[in-house]
Order: structure tokens, then C-alpha cells, then sequence
């Protein structure tokens, strides 16, 4: 299988709060870049396969396999493991913070200001391998 060129970069949104979801998409857009969005944690899984991506914004809690599940399922997958992940989350504990970056992920609690999210997603994508 041919990896098909990346002309504009592409994020996976998985947010099951449909307003949020809608927010971070209209944003990106706006940015430069094509927001696909997974109401699940399923959902989310299955378009992972169906690269390819620049970068994943996961909510921890969704149904279907929340954020946590589906960022160490992707880690495992040699295609995906140095995608870089932005992890979405309204605990604001050290050990939600330290689990994510556990995993090489970046650590955005919510609430969040959509230019921040827009920082860090540019960050992100330049200091991916």
C-alpha cells in the first residue's frame, strides 16, 4: 500500500461533546488544517487505520474506549506510535498530566482557549520525529 502524500495537515478529533468537537474543527479549519472528527473512542480507532495523520486531539473520557485506550492502542501500532497526540481532559490532577506525557503526549486541560489548543497543535507537529 502506497502512503498517500499529506497536502494539508490532517488531525483526527476525537470529542464526543458535539459543540467542542465542532469548536476545535472550525478552528483548525480556519488554521490551515483538515479536522476529521470521531465521536468515539471506536470511531477514532477505525479512521487511525485510514491515514494518514499529522496529528491526534483525544478526549480521555469518551465511550467506546476513551482517550487513554485509544492513545495506547495507537502507540502500539508501528505506523502510528511517534504520532504526536494532544490529550484533552477536565482532570486537572498531576497524575492525569504525568499518564499522558507517560505516553508522549501533550497534557490540555479543559476548558481551553482555542487559540491555545492552535499553539499547541502547531508545537506538537514541529517537534515530531
Amino acid at each position: 500500500m502506497t502512503a498517500l502524500p499529506v497536502t494539508q495537515p490532517r488531525i483526527l478529533v476525537a470529542e464526543d461533546d458535539e459543540h467542542i468537537s465542532r469548536l476545535i474543527a472550525f478552528k483548525l479549519g480556519r488554521e490551515g488544517f483538515e479536522a476529521v472528527v470521531a465521536k468515539d473512542g471506536a470511531e477514532a480507532l477505525r479512521l487511525l487505520g485510514e491515514g494518514p495523520w499529522s496529528l491526534a486531539i483525544l478526549d480521555a473520557m469518551m465511550p467506546f474506549h476513551d482517550g487513554w485506550e485509544v492513545l495506547r492502542t495507537l502507540r502500539g501500532m508501528p505506523a502510528l506510535a511517534g504520532l504526536p497526540v494532544i490529550m484533552l481532559t477536565a482532570r486537572s490532577d498531576p497524575q492525569a498530566r504525568a499518564g499522558a506525557e507517560a505516553l508522549g503526549a501533550r497534557f490540555m486541560k479543559k476548558p481551553f482557549d482555542p487559540s491555545e489548543l492552535v499553539v499547541a497543535v502547531r508545537e506538537a507537529m514541529e517537534s515530531a520525529p
